[in-house]
């Protein structure tokens, strides 16, 4: 079984978790890992860009159908990854600073590590797998708002995205509704 801190880091430096990854056809991933459930607009008034998941990953699909960003709720404390065929897999994520900083480190990829003035219990990491795509991984030195500090840092949550899709190609007109809340209103 696959760690992971492992996923993590191909995340962190390729850009990718496992077919997951920006610029991924929404067909063809349903295809792979089945229907993906149900997220909603991100946009009262616009069906798309829209929300999907595959298991425990959050994605956001522009109208062509290509994956623009995900996001993985880390602090749930374990994920229910997508497998082949429709399957999943469930994996604990308790990471350390310690344990990520070896495992960037070995992935040989240079990050820049972002605070916030208002937020003096947050850091975030910020990779660049590829051009114009990033990467962020949060880490936070609390459980919860209202605990006290930990002993050390855990990461809480990873985000990939992309800035290269400005003009967004009309979607083929030809392929039939997707049945995944991407009909036109």
């Amino acid at each position: 079984m696959t760690d992971f801190l492992t996923l993590l880091t191909g995340l962190a430096t390729t850009g990718r978790l496992g077919e997951l990854h920006y610029g991924a056809s929404l067909p063809e991933l349903a295809a792979r890992y089945g229907d993906p459930w149900d997220g909603g607009r991100i946009h009262r008034d616009r069906r798309w860009p829209h929300a999907f998941g595959f298991g425990d990953v959050q994605t956001v699909f522009c109208r062509c159908r290509q994956l623009r960003s995900l996001s993985l709720p880390i602090w749930h404390g374990e994920l229910e990854l997508p497998q082949r065929a429709g399957g999943s897999v469930t994996l604990s994520t308790r990471v350390t600073e310690t344990d990520l900083m070896a495992a960037l480190t070995a992935g040989g990829r240079p990050w820049q590590t972002i605070t916030y003035e208002n937020l003096p219990d947050q850091r975030n990491l910020l990779l660049s797998p590829a051009e114009e795509l990033r990467v962020e991984l949060v880490l936070t030195n609390r459980e919860c708002h209202d605990e006290p500090p930990l002993e050390e840092w855990v990461l809480h949550k990873a985000v990939m995205w992309g800035y290269d899709h400005v003009d967004c190609p009309e979607p083929d007109r030809s392929l039939p509704d997707d049945g995944w809340g991407a009909a036109e209103l």
